[in-house]
């Protein structure tokens, strides 16, 4: 070993040099987060200010870590875990055989180890053949142990760093679960809800049917007996006022009548046979039946109607959708106002459109394309089930029509019902 070099690093300015260097590497690797890539370089060249005549290097072998890419496992300083000083040929982690003699003629490894793991190995080579006293040997020992416990704490605190990310990405996972699974429950408990009104709604409308078969057995009797009276009315000479009151019994009687077929055409469940249908009348007969409940809400009902040619359909279904839109239109009307139904016939494209606009209270833009959905209501429960607007546009899609919406919020809307002409040959075949 070289007797002047020793010398030299005996001396006490090698030695607070030396010192220092320690110093700046346990500040450097003492701070947090660590930074692997930036804190080896700066550790490298605080070494090579230690070892003055040797170039150092860092071979870490998992790539996270690595400044340099090195095949480390023929490395002898790992495979033993020992250092391995040498200046003869010896497999290194940074030169082998040819280039390693050409080169380098001392070599240092010491391997960065830390409990059980092996992180790579500190490279201490030069172009020179020089000795490393016991002092820089337990100065580089001591800073491999640094370095690999630093490693370790790097590598500890990017698993912690990665599992934390898996657990945040666990629980919003979770989270959005619940939040499906909850908006789910409603979903469910608002469709149990409805089905159970449904099946309500369903026992009134058999109720209501049985009911009105009941009134309409005794209503049918006693018009029979008021046309009978009056027919006799002029042989028995009857008083004038007694007519007169007959007339007024047969009048209301007749209501009664009327509104009772209205309700049954809707409590009972209609056959699907189809005849001639002329909408005009149709529509004049569903007003006379609803205007008066109307009235009693300040609305009134305008009818701008044309001739028509007649429709094949099915009288009691037309008139339910017809229903279903002044019922709508309606309850858009909550301070009164004004529903007006206008009929046009397009020659051109053969078919009859029955416009019903109200100037309500219009429909949300947000809600628009949600209208025609099953059970979708904007009603309270008690007045809608959100079952009218679907079934009608069923039903005027099985008579080959269909069913149209425009609605300005604050201003009204208009549905209109658009079907088609019945075929010239079936016009002598009208069947109200």
């Amino acid at each position: 070993m070289d007797v002047k070099q020793n010398t030299a690093l005996s001396s006490e300015a090698e030695l607070k040099k030396q010192i220092a260097a320690l110093h700046k590497i346990n500040n450097m690797t003492g701070f947090l987060p660590l930074k692997i890539e930036e804190l080896l370089p700066a550790i490298k060249e605080e070494m090579e200010n230690i070892f003055a005549h040797y170039e150092c290097s860092f071979n870490i072998f998992p790539e996270r870590y690595s400044c340099s890419r090195s095949e480390l496992g023929n490395c002898k300083a790992i495979r033993d875990q020992l250092p391995m000083i040498s200046d003869q040929d010896q497999t290194c982690p940074c030169c082998t055989g040819e280039a390693c003699r050409g080169i380098f003629r001392s070599h240092v490894c010491v391997p960065l180890v830390s409990g059980t793991e092996v992180f790579g190995v500190i490279t201490l080579k030069s172009t020179l053949k020089v000795g490393l006293s016991r002092d820089l040997l337990e100065i580089l020992l001591a800073i491999a142990n640094q370095v690999a416990a630093t490693l370790q704490r790097s590598q500890l605190l990017n698993r912690l760093a990665q599992e934390k990310n898996n657990l945040e990405d666990a629980n919003q996972e979770i989270t959005q679960l619940n939040r499906s699974l909850f908006d789910t429950i409603k979903e469910l408990e608002k469709t149990q809800r409805q089905l159970i009104y449904s099946e309500r709604l369903a026992a009134a409308g058999r109720l209501a049917a049985n009911l009105t078969h009941e009134i309409n057995n005794p209503t049918g009797i006693i018009l029979s007996r008021l046309e009978w009276l009056l027919l006799e009315a002029p042989e028995k000479e009857l008083p004038e006022e007694v007519v007169k009151d007959l007339l007024v019994i047969k009048k209301h009687t007749e209501r009664i009548a009327h509104t009772t077929r209205g309700l049954l055409s809707f409590s009972r469940r209609t056959k699907n046979e189809t005849a001639l249908v002329d909408l005009e009348n149709l529509i004049k007969e569903t007003v006379v039946w609803l205007e008066r409940q109307f009235s009693r809400k300040d609305i009134i009902i305008v009818l701008n109607l044309c001739h028509l040619p007649t429709v094949i359909g099915n009288k009691d279904q037309l008139e339910q959708v017809l229903v279903n839109i002044l019922t709508n239109a309606k309850d858009a009307l909550p301070e009164g106002g004004k529903i007006t139904i206008t009929t046009k016939h397009n020659t051109e494209e053969n078919n009859i459109q029955i416009d019903i606009e109200d100037n309500g209270t219009g429909i949300p833009e947000e809600i628009m394309n949600t209208i025609f959905d099953p059970f979708f209501s904007t009603k309270e429960k008690e007045l809608g089930t959100g079952l009218g607007l679907p079934i009608s546009l069923t039903i005027m899609k099985e008579h080959g029509g269909f069913l149209r919406m425009e609605s300005t919020p604050h201003e009204g809307s208009c549905f209109s019902m658009i079907l088609p002409c019945a075929p010239n040959d079936r016009e002598g075949d009208l069947n109200g």
